[in-house]
């Protein structure tokens, strides 16, 4: 009997390579985000418009692969956009893996990396993540005054919809330690989300490194709106939880609808950052008044009740491609659409 059980529990709990308890810790905090934009100049000016201050001017610097050996040159600022540390970069030279991004993709972010204590546990999850048939793509070294900025950018992209990308000790931590997550309108990092079709091929992706399956969710949304008007728009929203911020996975339905939009422009990947506010008019009043577009809002739930709330897009296409969203909700602690 205790064989059949035994059996019995193999059939109904498969053994799985990718379970989250397998995975380094790292995966539980995005270190930094690598960011590409045709223009590094404008999207710094409307980033301070919208009330961020912390940003670091490297002007052009030397980018050093450790696949190939070439040398290029980038136009780099490192920001801190209310505990999001991005890097924005400009690519100078053809022969990169940021141009060939931007060739296919536009301005958008195109790498969430995470920090390893040290270089030997980041290659030993890199020779895990070999036996799973994902193989290294570049190692790139960037060259700055105040030290080296290091990335290992693994071949994600396609089926992930982005790059996976590593650092490692102390790579670029004094320079984004020196830029506070303060901003004139004290939002504070809520989500990275993604635009992406068909939810299943890329939770599966993921949950064969280890990363949890997308908890699907389809919302129940109120007034909704499309740049001023009131539209009858639906989506689907897949959740991974298992970091300090949540990912949203969101699959246009019924448009028009800015993930929509976002495919259609650029392809599938990282489509907004989402800050929560504690004032959602008071925030709004500000970017409107300086220019920003309100591209799409609405609610959740029953105003004025918890677990309530209300949610606003700030159309950034022309200041770097990722879209801001707004978050206001009743109860503090409630992770919103």
């Amino acid at each position: 009997m205790k064989i059949i059980i035994f059996t019995l529990c193999i059939l109904l709990f498969p053994f799985n390579s990718g379970n989250a308890e397998d995975i380094p810790d790292c995966y539980n905090h995005v270190d930094q985000v690598l960011w590409v934009v045709s223009d590094v100049e404008n999207t710094v000016a409307n980033y301070e418009e919208l009330g961020f201050s912390q940003f670091r001017d490297f002007g052009v610097v030397e980018v050093i692969s450790g696949t190939t050996g070439d040398t290029e040159k980038i136009r780099l600022v490192c920001a801190n956009l209310a505990g999001a540390h991005v890097n924005w970069i400009k690519p100078l030279d053809k022969n990169s893996i940021f141009q060939d991004f931007h060739s296919g993709y536009g301005d958008g972010a195109m790498s969430l990396v995470h920090r390893f204590d040290t270089e030997k546990e980041m290659q030993k999850e890199i020779e895990r993540l070999a036996d799973l048939d994902i193989k290294l793509l570049e190692k790139k070294t960037i060259k700055t005054v105040e030290g080296d900025l290091i990335f290992f950018l693994m071949d994600t992209n396609d089926k992930g919809k982005y790059y996976l990308g590593f650092t490692y000790g102390d790579s670029g931590l004094k320079i984004h330690q020196s830029l506070s997550a303060g901003n004139r309108n004290n939002m504070k990092l809520n989500q990275y989300a993604f635009a992406i079709r068909d939810p299943g091929p890329v939770s599966a992706f993921w949950h064969k490194i280890g990363l949890p399956e997308f908890q699907i969710n389809h919302p129940e949304l109120g007034d909704t709106r499309y740049y001023g008007e009131l539209v009858d728009h639906e989506l689907i929203q897949g959740w991974q939880r298992h970091g300090s911020i949540a990912y949203e996975w969101c699959i246009p339905v019924k448009p028009p609808i800015v993930y929509e939009d976002h495919i259609q422009k650029h392809g599938e990947g990282i489509h907004h950052l989402a800050f929560t506010v504690d004032d959602m008019d008071e925030v709004l009043e500000d970017y409107t008044s300086r220019g920003f577009v309100v591209s799409m809002g609405g609610t959740w739930g029953e105003d004025g009740k918890p677990g309530s709330g209300r949610y606003e897009y700030i159309d950034l296409e022309k200041a770097g491609g990722v879209t801001m969203e707004l978050l206001w909700s009743y109860h503090e602690d409630t992770t919103v659409p």
